[in-house]
């Protein structure tokens, strides 16, 4: 059989997909000012638990190189 043959299915399945594609292109744009909002609201929230985290493994980090020194 063709090698081109059997690819023929799949170019037909390509140029449909692309066709339906094209058509929800001029769909109406969606809003998203709402999850922007929210978004740049939990920012201060983010800022401050990965701060803690940092300032614990910081600690972590102090404690056991003074107690490799002390030893």
């Amino acid at each position: 059989m063709n090698k081109f043959a059997i690819l023929r299915p799949s170019r037909l399945a390509l140029l449909a997909g692309l066709a339906m594609g094209s058509a929800s292109s001029f769909a109406a744009a969606i809003d998203v000012a709402a999850v922007v909002t929210d978004i740049g609201a939990q920012a201060a929230p983010v800022g401050l638990i990965g701060g803690a985290v940092l300032l614990i493994y910081l600690a972590v980090k102090a404690f056991k190189w003074v107690r490799a020194a002390l030893s």
